[in-house]
């Protein structure tokens, strides 16, 4: 990962607040979107490619890149395209120069103007869409919607400029098409790696949303969460977890643990009902708070 060291010149910005924990979403509860990754301040992420390692001499190149006509003239890393619909615009001056300056980012496009959002999209065609506040989350999940339509930008993934309330609006913005959300007030790196990760298909919630409330519990009747060693996990049920605390998908834990995909599900839907906890994204964070990422 690249650390951003260049400053914003724009107007003063929220973009140096102080540092907050950074997660992003595992996986929806209905298991329909994969890639999403849980990140932590001082844990490895891998929301992006790995890095490109040219072919070894007289070997052919099996990259696909439509650009790459054979050993040794493979283009590099792709840059993530982005497009700025945020009608502030000293916040729009501040997120183009801190995107900017990420040499695997940039910016092509933006506007202030909701109306005419969707004409721009269609002629930029961008990987990722900063899409600002326009009013209530349902407006804004409304336009989420209206932007990933086959007739505008249906590959674009779009991130909202504000904070998940609950892990069931995290749950609202996938189903609408969003990528995630993360607010204004993030340390300039933090906001460049969220987008480097929706580019590479990942979903991003910055901080991570805290669990829907379904009704009021006394302070009394409240029960601890048991700690992972009491919940009769298995060994290889611990080690699942541990991964997916890592921000691994299946496929990587099943690499990771030379263990099938669908045994790693198995294993991992066993450890989500022994620790209580009703989706991947909970799962994972029930791990990290136990330390069991390491």
């Amino acid at each position: 990962m690249k650390a951003l060291n260049a400053a914003t010149a724009a107007a003063p910005t929220p973009f140096g607040t102080p540092r907050a924990p950074l997660h992003a979403e595992i996986d929806n509860p209905l298991d329909l979107i994969a890639g999403h990754q849980l990140l932590t301040e001082a844990g490895e992420w891998t929301g992006r490619q790995p890095p490109y390692r040219a072919p070894r001499a007289g070997a052919a190149c099996h990259c696909g890149h439509p650009a790459c006509a054979g050993p040794g003239t493979h283009p590099g890393p792709p840059v993530t395209r982005v497009f700025l619909a945020e009608c502030h615009p000293v916040a729009s001056a501040g997120l183009r120069s801190v995107l900017n300056a990420d040499p695997g980012i940039t910016v092509v496009g933006s506007t202030g103007d909701l109306l005419r959002l969707p004409d721009a999209l269609r002629r930029v065609r961008p990987d990722v869409v900063l899409l600002g506040r326009g009013g209530s989350l349902a407006d804004d999940l409304t336009l989420v919607t209206r932007l990933r339509a086959p007739d505008v930008a249906p590959k674009a993934r779009v991130l909202l400029l504000r904070r998940a309330g609950s892990t069931a609006e995290a749950s609202r913005m996938l189903l609408a098409g969003a990528s995630g959300c993360f607010p204004l007030d993030l340390p300039e790196d933090r906001i460049v790696r969220a987008v480097a990760i929706a580019g590479a298909g990942g979903s991003v919630f910055l901080p991570a949303p805290p669990p829907a409330r379904v009704q009021a519990v006394s302070p009394a009747l409240a029960a601890p969460e048991p700690p992972p060693q009491h919940c009769g996990l298995t060994n290889r049920e611990s080690q699942v977890l541990a991964q997916l605390a890592r921000g691994l998908s299946n496929a990587e834990i099943g690499r990771e643990l030379a263990l099938a995909e669908a045994t790693v599900k198995k294993h991992l839907t066993h450890a989500m009902r022994k620790t209580g906890q009703s989706d991947r994204l909970r799962a994972a964070l029930y791990a990290h708070r136990h330390g069991m990422a390491g």
